[in-house]
């Protein structure tokens, strides 16, 4: 039976309500005319990224349980929040990977939690399980190797065993996604595990489709040879997109592991005039002001070699330098999963702009987390 906090109605009723609530609060900065859409989530089966924790039971099985500020809830495998939320293949593999955990005492002992991270199209997953202590790992690889040279659960599975200082893999460190835009690209993207991927393949994609449209506003009002600033490009999910339609790109990330996830992603989409920087955006956008920025290439660059800018913090929003950078720019294009700093950045920095264009993203139904992203214009230009 599929409880009501599950069904399609609560969905719609908890999007509802965060629409409400963006709609009350950004109203004031919504240039005349404007309105803002709405992209909802599947209701079931959107998760193509799931975390669980695992617990210990007296006769020595374990399962899954998920993490509450006060204790460990043991998750029904069958009917349960997460089994519900996953894709069917993520959600394929936690059950058979269960089973074997409990016939196989090397990936069981010591074991704490286990990640699991599909691609949308159900091809593979990536099963990483965490250790409390040393895995012996002769064993464990040896299990491991098993289980994964065979048809697991109708995918391809890798597995990742990490204990303090160790890590073993089985197959590949990473997930390969393929994401459809509206306008019929299909873009390959290198989702690294441990690093961060928007879960909702759904979501992602229409997010990509409102940048874009935005991004071909911004190139009709200002010149067809506009360049982009990117600062938190993650592994280049929106730089890929955006390519086919800025002149060049320069984007930065302050993360190693997305920044060679991302070089790798801009080849696999034969993208040649975009490049990824690794760097922070505070000090990025310091230098970018002071005409002090080194592109890859060693060139050195200052805000007014760019056209537009785009950005997608962290919950916390921007910092005040990286804010009074994008302040400077007449096209931003701002991507925000937490709207409220995002009110603080208009508030403190962007006050100056009107959002043109906007959109709520459910990449998280049945939780209070929203997304928005916008395309503001300065008003005085």
């Amino acid at each position: 039976m599929i409880h009501e906090r599950r069904s399609a109605s609560a969905c719609e009723a908890h999007l509802r309500e965060k629409y409400n609530a963006i709609a009350r609060d950004f109203a004031p900065s919504l240039a005349p005319g404007t309105s803002i859409d709405v992209e909802p989530s599947p209701f079931r089966s959107f998760r193509s990224r799931v975390r669980v924790q695992v617990i210990h039971r007296a006769n020595d099985e374990v399962t899954y349980a998920r993490w509450t500020p006060d204790e460990s809830i043991e998750i029904d495998i069958d009917d349960s929040i997460e089994m519900e939320h996953a894709i069917s293949s993520v959600s394929r593999v936690m059950r058979e990977l269960l089973r074997e955990m409990n016939a196989r005492h090397a990936l069981r002992e010591g074991v704490a939690a286990a990640h699991f991270l599909g691609d949308a199209a159900g091809e593979s997953v990536l099963a990483t399980l965490v250790y409390s202590r040393a895995m012996d790992e002769e064993r464990w690889l040896e299990d491991a190797r098993e289980i994964a040279s065979k048809e697991f659960a109708g995918v391809r599975l890798s597995l990742l065993g990490r204990s303090k200082g160790r890590t073993l893999v089985v197959g590949e460190a990473f997930v390969l996604e393929r994401y459809t835009l509206a306008d019929g690209r299909v873009l390959k993207y290198k989702h690294v595990e441990g690093a961060f991927s928007n879960p909702n393949a759904t979501i992602t994609e229409k997010t990509m489709d409102f940048l874009c449209a935005c991004a071909s506003e911004v190139i009709t009002r200002s010149n067809a040879r506009a360049k982009l600033l990117e600062l938190y490009c993650g592994n280049a999910n929106h730089t890929c997109a955006l390519a086919a339609i800025f002149d060049s790109i320069v984007a930065v990330e302050i993360n190693p592991t997305l920044v060679s996830a991302a070089r790798e992603s801009l080849a696999m989409n034969g993208v040649t005039n975009a490049e990824v920087v690794l760097g922070d955006s505070r000090d990025a956008a310091r230098r970018l002001m002071g005409g002090k920025f080194r592109r890859a290439d060693s060139r050195l660059v200052s805000v007014e070699n760019f056209d537009a800018v785009l950005v997608d913090p962290p919950r916390a929003g921007l910092d005040s330098d990286t804010l009074k950078l994008v302040s400077m720019f007449k096209y931003v294009l701002y991507v925000s999963c937490g709207p409220n700093a995002m009110l603080e950045n208009m508030r403190d920095g962007l006050n100056g702009h009107v959002i043109e264009r906007m959109v709520v993203l459910d990449h998280f139904p049945y939780t209070r987390h929203i997304e928005v992203a916008c395309l503001f214009r300065r008003l005085d230009s």
